[in-house]
């Protein structure tokens, strides 16, 4: 699914602990019209939110609409979210409103599990009520703590690429297996060669004008960072979650080198140049970039590209620094614990049930927006048929992504670790420095990121 991007402000906390407080959580009354309703008024009524663009929503209500068709008795109205997501839902909380199901920021997640907003549902994880999930898509803060949910879809961090440009360069494509990974510096020789200016010069051929770039190697390599620190054997923040190690060496060393693929390299945009650079799909279509770095959910607006306007798409893994290795994203649908759901937690059980067997969502799994998220469907060849062989799936998405998704996936941070929102407001700012070209990757972690970690934390990360 495409990613929110934001993050919950102090203030928003505060605002949302005053709503619990105040007993907010009231929810929306078991009865509705009959238009919500389908014609039965007699209906439960449920609320869906979510976020996305137009596709993602034609295919969320398509969903709905299946589930309303087979539940006569339930019935769940969608609506989708635009703009700051967490804002709407703090909004929401404060005025008695919240939906009964949705998604939710990974990020943000915590503290609305913590405050109770949020319905701890571990109960149905222990007993296999919702399936066998992928272990490293659960929202599980605390060993044996409650469990906010799981990804309603797994996205895991590949390579896509316009193949008419590797053809046209004389260059091979990315490797589709992890061994095969290019290293660091096989991927950044290979940017070079697919970033071109608009006289026909590359990046180190004399003439070459950064300035002026028709087309560009690689992109989206910010948004990913946390997968290329993983690769380096670095991180933000250690795998069980108790010590900062964004000031490792190592953490840098994959900070510098990706400040570099934009200004030592040129072969990836600076954020002043984004502006420049249309969405993915198109971007890749007309050639302002050769490899995009993007999580799954991107092969929904690729795949219609591939389909319809003939892009020659084409999927690999993610160069490595030490080890080859990607990161799973996936937003989780989560139950907000109002007076609605109490009342009605079978009906309430019964769509989350639906909504999270990978069966039931095939249509979003087909047409590239999810992956699935129980691991049956990444080692039973029937069921990969089933949701791979499709007009959209480039030919080597089996290798590439599947087996990918199986062995080389580092749990994201956002998982797991309970003070990501907090830090990230430390972190996003000074990381913007790095991409901006302000100061080195050393200097803006021991300068400006760390002192004002150790503040905020004081002695809870060593």
């Amino acid at each position: 699914m495409t990613k929110s991007k934001s993050y919950l402000a102090i203030s928003l906390v505060l605002i949302l602990i005053a709503g619990l407080l105040s007993g907010c959580f009231g929810g929306n009354s078991a009865a509705g019209t009959d238009e919500e309703s389908g014609g039965n008024s007699d209906a439960v009524q449920l609320k869906f939110t979510y976020w996305g663009g137009p596709l993602e929503k034609d295919s969320i209500e398509a969903l709905l609409k299946a589930f309303n068709d087979s539940h006569p008795n339930i019935q769940v109205k969608g609506q989708q979210v635009q703009g700051s997501y967490i804002e709407k839902m703090t909004t929401m909380a404060s005025s008695k409103t919240l939906p009964d199901i949705g998604y939710f920021p990974e990020g943000s997640l915590p503290p609305w599990l913590e405050s109770g907003a949020i319905k701890d549902l571990k109960p149905l994880f222990d007993s296999g009520e919702i399936g066998n999930k992928l272990k490293y898509s659960i929202f599980q803060y605390e060993e044996n703590g409650p469990i906010a949910g799981s990804s309603v879809a797994n996205e895991v961090t590949n390579i896509y690429y316009n193949k008419d440009l590797f053809d046209e360069a004389g260059v091979e494509y990315p490797p589709t297996k992890a061994e095969e990974a290019w290293t660091w510096d096989e991927f950044v020789e290979v940017a070079k060669k697919l970033t071109v200016d608009r006289n026909g010069k590359h990046p180190d051929e004399d003439g070459f004008d950064s300035k002026n770039i028709k087309t560009y190697g690689v992109n989206n390599f910010t948004y990913h960072y946390e997968t290329i620190l993983f690769s380096n054997d670095g991180g933000v923040v250690s795998e069980d979650g108790k010590d900062i190690i964004l000031d490792e060496p190592e953490t840098i060393e994959a900070l510098q080198k990706m400040q570099d693929l934009m200004y030592v390299h040129h072969v990836m945009p600076t954020p002043a140049n984004l502006s420049t650079i249309p969405n993915v799909d198109t971007a890749l279509l007309t050639k302002r970039v050769a490899m995009n770095i993007d999580g799954h959910w991107a092969l929904q607006e690729l795949g219609k590209a591939k389909k319809e306007k003939n892009l020659k798409l084409g999927i690999g893994v993610l160069p490595k620094m030490k080890k080859a290795v990607t990161t799973s994203y996936g937003t989780p649908i989560v139950v907000f614990n109002n007076d609605n759901t109490k009342e009605n937690w079978d009906e309430t059980k019964e769509f989350l049930k639906f909504i999270m067997n990978p069966k039931n969502s095939l249509p979003l799994i087909n047409g590239g927006l999810w992956m699935p998220n129980e691991e049956s469907w990444y080692t039973d060849p029937e069921l990969i048929k089933e949701w791979t062989d499709t007009e959209i799936h480039p030919k080597e998405f089996k290798e590439a992504v599947i087996d990918w998704a199986m062995t080389n996936v580092r749990q994201n941070p956002n998982y797991y670790w309970g003070d990501r929102s907090e830090a990230s407001q430390i972190i996003s700012p000074g990381l913007d420095q790095i991409w901006t070209n302000k100061k080195s990757a050393e200097e803006v972690v021991n300068d400006v990121i760390m002192p004002k970690l150790k503040q905020k934390f004081g002695d809870k990360y060593q």
